[in-house]
């Protein structure tokens, strides 16, 4: 059992369970949070963390297990347009109208990186973590893309996306294996390619492209600004177009052979993916203005419906069973693996360093003096 998350435009966090009932799906609201004073731009969730940004300047942490605020982040002075987990969900990486872009750590939400003019003062519009860890692109207002080595905590790339005939990006998000990405512009989606470092296929779209959810290293899905949804695999000519909302797609996520979809006017649909094909399973309706969805695939973060009283007494008489069994049993104790401590811990290549950026400057060296050891005079020696 699934839970999709919703950010609204009035400030709520909403929670959808996902059940297979008589086979059927249906979507019941698990919760609601209103930490947001305004508008809620991004989500992200890592682990048992649910972390979103909004107009308010603030980044919100929920904790999942006790659907209770765990803490806010005031790190930034801006409205905040993207957060992002690492994928081993020790860091937590996001960007702002403030021109910054911050990277703390999760537990202790202590700040480890800061780099204040990351895209030279203006604003940072999206982030996006490799699925390795080992780096980071994101977009801002100065029309650049930039990679940033998580490795070593510094910028690695920039590229002029006015020179490739990208205009006013506004979402970047990486393929399943990572070798590629797509790049979502005011009439196209472009499909880049790490390993080439260029743009693979530019796709012209009849309405303004609003996002991307890639579902392998081929296909991807576009969300449209008239609601329609296409898709197409990356050496294909045509698109297939499905009429999906009435108004324009805030958002896409893929997942378990399924495809959710949310529309500005606050609906919600999941589809069946079958090869190219998209069938509507089911849907219901917000209440709200919907702008961005996430999904929570950890079953033991999920809360159960109140009304499930055969299921809570079966699972009673199941670990009473247990607990009899394991009177006379043995303990055993199981070493609890850590995470690692670092970004990461994989080595990255040669990269390209910006010599303006002050974080690319080498620390100074250390001048060490020699020690000076106190010799015996001669006449000591002969004593001795």
């Amino acid at each position: 059992m699934d839970e999709l998350i919703v950010g609204t435009y009035e400030g709520f966090l909403l929670g959808y369970s996902i059940r297979t009932e008589d086979k059927n799906m249906k979507l019941k609201q698990t919760f609601a949070t209103h930490s947001h004073t305004a508008s809620v731009r991004c989500i992200s969730i890592g682990g048992k963390f649910l972390a979103s940004g909004g107009t308010d300047d603030k980044v919100v942490v929920i904790d999942l297990k006790t659907r209770q605020e765990h803490t806010v982040l005031m790190n930034h002075d801006g409205t905040i347009n993207s957060v992002a987990f690492t994928h081993n969900g020790t860091h937590l990486l996001t960007g702002s109208d403030d021109g910054s872009i911050i990277i703390t750590r999760t537990g202790n939400w202590q700040i480890e990186k800061i780099w204040k003019k990351a895209h030279g003062g203006q604003p940072v519009t999206a982030i996006a973590v490799h699925p390795s860890d080992k780096l980071a692109l994101s977009i801002g207002g100065d029309k650049t893309l930039r990679t940033w080595n998580l490795i070593k905590g510094r910028p690695a790339f920039t590229i002029n996306l006015a020179s490739k005939g990208v205009l006013l990006p506004t979402e970047i998000k990486f393929s399943p294996g990572g070798d590629r990405f797509s790049l979502v512009s005011q009439q196209t989606v472009d499909v880049w390619t790490i390993s080439k470092a260029g743009v693979e296929k530019r796709i012209t779209c009849t309405s303004k492209p609003t996002t991307v959810q890639w579902l392998t290293d081929e296909r991807l899905y576009i969300g449209l600004e008239n609601g329609n949804i296409i898709t197409l695999t990356v050496s294909d000519t045509k698109a297939l177009t499905y009429p999906a909302h009435k108004q324009r797609v805030k958002s896409l996520h893929y997942e378990n052979e399924l495809l959710y979809s949310a529309s500005s006017a606050g609906e919600i649909k999941v589809w069946s993916v079958d090869e190219s094909k998209l069938v509507e399973i089911n849907s219901c309706n917000a209440a709200c203005r919907v702008t961005c969805v996430s999904l929570n695939r950890q079953n033991h973060l999920v809360k159960k419906e109140d009304n499930s009283d055969i299921e809570d007494e079966e699972e009673k008489a199941a670990s009473e069973e247990n607990n009899e069994e394991s009177d006379d049993a043995e303990e055993i104790t199981v070493p609890v693996k850590r995470k690692p401590g670092a970004f990461v811990t994989i080595s990255y290549g040669d990269e390209v360093k910006d010599e303006n950026d002050e974080d690319n400057k080498p620390p100074p060296k250390k001048k060490f003096k020699k020690r000076k050891r106190n010799k015996k005079p001669k006449s000591q020696k002969k004593a001795d």
